[in-house]
C-alpha cells in the first residue's frame, strides 16, 4: 500500500468533511440572513458547493486507487 496515497486521501477527506461543516453553516447563516435582503453569505455558501463535491471526490479517487492498485 502507498502510504503517501493514503495521506494524500485522509487530507481530502478531511478538507471536504470542513467544507461540508463551513457549507451548511453558511447556508443556515445565508438564509435568516435572505430575510433581511443581505443575500451575501448565503452566494458564498453556494459557490462553495463544488469545492465540497471535488475533494470528496479526490479523496474517494485516492482511496480506491490505494485499494485496487495493482503491484
Amino acid at each position: 500500500m502507498n502510504k503517501e496515497k493514503i495521506i494524500r486521501s485522509i487530507v481530502w477527506i478531511s478538507s471536504s468533511s470542513l467544507l461540508i461543516l463551513l457549507c451548511s453553516i453558511g447556508l443556515f447563516i445565508g438564509f435568516n440572513n435572505n430575510r433581511y435582503g443581505d443575500p451575501a453569505i448565503l452566494i458564498i455558501a453556494f459557490l462553495l458547493l463544488p469545492f465540497v463535491f471535488y475533494c470528496a471526490y479526490k479523496g474517494i479517487k485516492l482511496i480506491i486507487e490505494v485499494i485496487f492498485d495493482e503491484p
